[in-house]
């Protein structure tokens, strides 16, 4: 897998998972002027596939179980470590007697990732991911079906019981990533060749922006900058997943829309400094692309 992180100078944020600053933070602003994010998806900007609503996030609760399992596990190897990829096999939703899969066949699942990934994490009821990941899937499916349409819905949750022709699940991917105040991803599509349609993003810790914008822009209008508050979701799906790139500026801090105007005197935009953030990302792996060399990855980024 190819990727590229982007980063500002170098932070003096030595804890992995501190309190951000939070809005209105004081800072040095960067020299010029940045067009601030957008709290929602602007009317004009149209793009099928792409569900987003600052409204509709986990509760406190559950991310803070996911950053509490996250640096017990010392996934990040105390912040020497920025990325982990865990992995899961496909296995059958409808078994040859009609159940689900058994529990035979879901300890046939690895979990796979960097050195901070242990084995001897035990397989759940229904997927082999780390139970406070299968944990976090229910609960985002509860908190997206109004939000999404169905067939959206059965994409990202697939299941015996919910309509589906498909017999067999495929394997899910789930990728945790770290980034420091000042670090970004350069834009860039999934790959193709690797990763199936319908990507799930979570984010914990501090808040960042999403950049994101069509592979063919007609013109500088047609992307948007998203700004990702903690807890949010962001989904892809269709022209979002395939047509369009997303990113992440290397920055220390953004300024972002001042949705607390009271008087035209009050800032339309504030400053806000960059903490620790922490992404998971929930993926579809294609037939045959848990396996490492399995696919053609070339020049492809992720």
């Amino acid at each position: 897998m190819l990727m590229s992180r982007q980063a500002a100078p170098e932070s003096d944020d030595d804890s992995l998972f501190g309190d951000s600053e939070g809005e209105g933070a004081t800072g040095e602003p960067p020299a010029g002027s940045l067009t601030p994010p957008r709290r929602r998806i602007p009317p004009n900007v149209k793009v099928e596939g792409l569900y987003f609503d600052p409204d509709v996030s986990i509760p406190e609760s559950v991310a803070l179980d996911l950053l509490n399992n996250i640096k017990e596990k010392d996934y990040f190897r105390g912040g020497t470590v920025n990325q982990l990829m865990l992995f899961e096999r496909s296995h059958d939703l409808i078994s040859s007697d009609g159940a689900g899969p058994s529990q035979e066949e879901l300890a046939q699942s690895n979990l796979r990732g960097g050195p901070a990934a242990s084995s001897s994490e035990p397989a759940s009821d229904s997927s082999s991911l780390p139970s406070f990941l299968v944990n976090l899937l229910s609960v985002l499916s509860d908190i997206l079906r109004p939000h999404i349409p169905s067939p959206t819905h059965d994409l990202l949750f697939p299941s015996a019981s919910n309509g589906q022709e498909m017999r067999r699940k495929p394997a899910r991917q789930a990728i945790l990533n770290l980034y420091r105040p000042g670090e970004g991803i350069t834009p860039h599509v999934d790959l193709l060749k690797r990763f199936g349609d319908g990507i799930i993003i979570v984010s914990l810790g501090s808040a960042t922006v999403m950049q994101l914008a069509p592979v063919a822009p007609s013109n500088k209008d047609d992307s948007v900058d998203l700004w990702l508050e903690p807890r949010s979701i962001l989904v892809l799906e269709k022209d979002a997943r395939y047509q369009w790139t997303h990113g992440i500026p290397a920055r220390k801090g953004d300024w972002v829309e001042n949705d607390m105007i009271l008087s035209d005197d009050d800032d339309k935009a504030i400053w806000v400094e960059r903490g620790a953030r922490v992404s998971i990302t929930l993926r579809w792996l294609l037939p045959g692309a848990e396996i490492v060399g399995g696919v053609n990855e070339d020049s492809e980024m992720s």
